[in-house]
């Protein structure tokens, strides 16, 4: 699963689940900075991402590239 929605005018919010996009945001998207990160069982589940509002572009497609795979 992954969401993204408005914090306030300044920047989005991105939660996912999907490990893949994890790897890419860890790899190309520097200026995403982690909000949370949510265990079950002591393993990751999901990250919360804060990300600056000139990236909304690339926060909504990588919404996108979680729903075909």
């Amino acid at each position: 699963m992954t969401e993204v929605w408005k914090l306030d005018n300044e920047y989005y919010c991105l939660y996912t689940e999907n490990r893949d996009i994890m790897r890419r945001i860890k790899r190309y998207y520097k200026d995403f900075e982690i909000m949370a990160e949510y265990f079950k069982f002591d393993k990751l589940v999901g990250i919360q991402y804060k990300v600056p509002i000139k990236r909304k572009r690339s926060a909504f497609h990588l919404k996108k590239v979680a729903r075909f795979q």
